[in-house]
């Protein structure tokens, strides 16, 4: 068993939660993602690791309700466990594998819209222990539907954060930002975009 030692709602139907995890916290990378499953009639679902700490043995999980399972998910409380937590899994960022002096001379940009801000932040939090700067976009429909925002801000160099209704931070898309970065002579060498399919294709 696993168990969730921390529950914490972001947003709307989006929580966080720290389950302890040793192993796959020992050894897990930015990028990679793991396999929860409630219980014995529980359905496996993928995850992004969104932090880990590897002297807590723990992982941070970030998910948004969007069917029967996650919304069971959301039940659990810090006490409760989950029968599996199977990873680190899939292939950590390209990033890792890079010199850092490589990585220094480079102006990086990641771009997050929703809930893909979750599997940026770990990859800008290495790259900050790295003593690698970079700048982030991280953009919501509202204000109320940001997340992780304090916590991006303690480790890129420069934040950007977008609304699509102008509720909070930059009024439109993150692609919009974009354009204006762009339109007032900023360069990136590298980028990184994780949110909704649309978004992705217009970065």
């Amino acid at each position: 068993m696993y168990p969730i030692v921390r529950r914490e709602k972001l947003a709307d139907n989006i929580y966080l939660m720290d389950v302890k995890a040793p192993r796959v916290a020992q050894y897990c990378q930015p990028g990679q993602f793991v396999i929860v499953r409630i219980d014995e009639a529980g359905e496996r679902i993928p995850l992004t690791i969104c932090d880990y700490n590897r002297k807590e043995n723990t992982i941070t999980i970030v998910f948004q309700v969007v069917g029967a399972s996650t919304q069971r998910m959301t039940e659990l409380q810090a006490g409760d466990a989950f029968l599996d937590f199977v990873g680190p899994l899939g292939c950590e960022s390209d990033l890792v594998h890079e010199e850092i002096e490589d990585l220094k001379q480079k102006n990086i940009l990641f771009i997050a819209g929703g809930v893909g801000t979750a599997p940026v932040y770990p990859q800008v939090k290495w790259l900050h222990e790295q003593g690698v700067d970079c700048d982030v976009i991280i953009g919501a429909r509202n204000k109320e539907l940001l997340i992780l925002e304090n916590e991006m801000r303690a480790v890129c160099k420069n934040l950007y954060v977008t609304t699509d209704d102008g509720s909070y931070g930059f009024k439109g898309t993150v692609t919009a930002k974009l354009q204006e970065l762009w339109d007032n002579g900023v360069r990136y060498d590298h980028c990184v975009a994780i949110g909704p399919m649309i978004m992705m294709k217009f970065v």
